[in-house]
């Protein structure tokens, strides 16, 4: 049975493979855009790879720290080895989101990501580490956050005790005034 993170994940191939081509004109692929055009004449070359100018320094350094990531790369179709970096970069992107932002659904599909990129040939072993990471510090944050939210719950019972007491303690003391107020005159007689 096909997984949430199966279907997604397909969606994602889809959506980038729709994104460089359009299956709807007849006698072959034709570009999808003129935007996909003008970002290929953009584009630059980083070790076999065509990224655009934002992505030239991100690109050079994954290259430089991991510099046999693509050595067992198969694509060579530039339009492939583009949604294949791309599709890196973004699970590269996904992983620097912030613990609140990153969802357990968003963890899951990294995984399939990350496990899309090895089956293409990208050593990405240092990712998985950094995804484990990530999964370890979210699972973290949730306990955490359950911890705080029991602490949150024990406080106000604390707290309703605290004034229920103090209410009780207010009384007793009226009723103890009410004691040691001496008998007058009247009272006696």
């Amino acid at each position: 049975m096909e997984n949430q993170g199966d279907k997604k994940l397909t969606w994602v191939i889809k959506s980038i493979i729709l994104t460089y081509f359009n299956p709807f004109v007849t006698g072959g692929c034709k570009r999808y855009s003129d935007a996909a055009e003008k970002s290929e004449k953009e584009s630059k070359d980083v070790s076999g790879f065509q990224v655009l100018p934002s992505q030239v320094e991100a690109v050079r350094l994954i290259f430089k720290r991991y510099p046999d990531i693509a050595v067992e790369f198969r694509a060579k179709n530039q339009h492939l080895r583009k949604a294949c970096m791309d599709f890196l970069l973004s699970l590269i992107e996904t992983l620097c989101q912030s613990l609140e932002e990153l969802s357990n659904e968003d963890l899951v599909e990294a995984d399939v990501a990350l496990t899309y990129l090895k089956d293409a040939g990208f050593k990405v072993d240092w990712l998985e580490k950094k995804l484990d990471h990530v999964k370890v510090k979210k699972e973290k944050e949730q306990f955490c956050l359950a911890r705080l939210q029991e602490m949150e719950n024990s406080l106000l019972e604390l707290w309703k005790k605290c004034s229920d007491l103090d209410a009780l303690v207010e009384k007793e003391e009226a009723e103890l005034s009410d004691t040691r107020t001496p008998l007058s005159f009247d009272d006696v007689v």
